[in-house]
C-alpha cells in the first residue's frame, strides 16, 4: 500500500477504538449491568458531584466524566472498577441489595463518592405545600405491584402515620397528604425505610384586582407571604366547560407580583391560584371578582 494511504488507515483505527470503548461504557449494564435507570453522577474536576446519592435496589447508577482529566470509578471493596475515563466518557453499575457502597478514584484517591441503596424512596419535593390542602408526595420502591407503603411524619414529636400508598405496576407510588404545618415525612415498607424528604407549609394569601378597560381587563395578583418564581393560574367560570376554566398561567416576579391581560367579558367571574409547579395542585386562591367590560359614561346632553 502507499504510505499515505497506511498512515490515514492507521489514523481511522486509532479513531474507533476510543469511540468503541465508549460505546461500550455506555450501554445499559456497562460495568455492572442493571434493570432501571437510576441517579447520574458527574466527575468534575476533583469531585463527583453530588458525591452521595439514593438509588433503589437494582438501579443503575451512571457515571459521567466530564472533566479534562481521567478518572475512575472504583469501588472499595473491590466490586467494580471503571477503568480509566476520558472526557465524555461514562460508566454504570447496578446494586441489586440495599446498603451504603464507597467508591473512589484510583488516579486521585482523595476524589471519593457514596451509593446508598434502598428499597424505598420518595421523592423530594419541588414546591412547598398549602395548609389543609391537599398535596401529592411521591415515591419509587423495589418491590411488588399492590405492596402497601406507610407515609410517616415527624412535625418534632417523632415520626407518626400520615398516609398509606399502594405501589403500582411501575414501582411508583403516590400518597395524598393534608398538612398543616412543615415536617419531615419519610416511607416504610416491611423493614425497609426510605431517607427523610422535608415537604415546608406556607399559608398564602392570594390578593387580586382588576383595572377595567372598555376591551380588556388587567388582574394584578400580590402573593404573600413573597413566594417569588411560585406560579400563579387565572382562571374564568365559563359555562360552555361547565366550571372554572384556567386560561392564563404566570410565574410570580421578584416583588411576588404577577400580571394578567384578558379581554373584558360582560359578568364572567374570576379568580387566581396559588399551585405548584404543575399549575394545578392548589396552595391558596384570591376572593371570586369579575373581570366585565369598564361601563361607557353617557354623553352630556346639549
Amino acid at each position: 500500500m502507499r504510505p499515505r494511504l497506511l498512515i490515514a488507515l492507521a489514523a481511522a483505527a486509532a479513531l474507533a477504538m476510543p469511540l468503541a470503548a465508549h460505546a461500550a461504557m455506555d450501554m445499559p449494564g456497562g460495568g455492572g449491568g442493571g434493570s432501571g435507570s437510576g441517579p447520574t453522577v458527574s466527575i468534575g474536576f476533583e469531585a463527583y458531584q453530588p458525591s452521595r446519592v439514593d438509588a433503589l435496589a437494582g438501579e443503575a447508577v451512571r457515571w459521567m466524566n466530564d472533566s479534562a482529566r481521567q478518572h475512575t470509578v472504583t469501588a472499595e471493596d473491590g466490586a467494580y472498577d471503571s477503568g480509566r475515563l476520558s472526557l465524555g466518557a461514562s460508566f454504570t453499575h447496578a446494586y441489586d441489595a440495599p446498603g451504603a457502597y464507597r467508591y473512589f478514584c484510583t488516579l486521585h484517591p482523595s476524589m471519593r463518592g457514596e451509593v446508598d441503596v434502598h428499597r424505598v424512596l420518595l421523592v423530594a419535593p419541588g414546591a412547598p405545600a398549602g395548609a389543609g390542602r391537599v398535596y401529592p408526595l411521591r415515591g419509587r420502591a423495589a418491590l411488588p405491584a399492590g405492596a402497601q407503603v406507610s407515609i410517616e411524619a415527624d412535625s418534632g414529636g417523632g415520626y407518626a402515620p400520615a398516609a398509606q400508598a399502594t405501589v403500582g405496576d411501575d414501582g411508583t407510588f403516590t400518597a395524598a397528604l393534608t398538612p398543616s404545618v412543615s415536617a419531615s415525612y419519610r416511607a416504610v415498607a416491611g423493614g425497609d425505610t426510605s431517607p427523610p424528604v422535608e415537604v415546608l407549609v406556607l399559608d398564602h394569601a392570594v390578593r387580586a384586582t382588576v383595572v377595567r378597560g372598555a376591551r380588556r381587563a388587567v388582574v394584578q395578583v400580590q402573593v404573600t407571604p413573597a413566594a417569588p418564581g411560585a406560579t400563579v393560574v387565572l382562571q374564568l367560570r365559563l359555562r360552555d366547560r361547565f366550571g372554572w376554566w384556567p386560561l392564563i398561567t404566570r410565574r410570580l416576579d421578584a416583588a411576588s407580583r404577577a400580571r394578567f391581560v384578558v379581554g373584558a367579558r360582560g359578568g364572567v367571574p374570576a379568580r387566581v391560584l396559588l399551585t405548584l409547579r404543575d399549575g394545578a395542585t392548589e396552595l391558596a386562591r384570591s376572593p371570586t371578582l369579575s373581570v366585565a367590560p369598564r361601563q361607557a359614561r353617557p354623553r352630556a346632553r346639549a
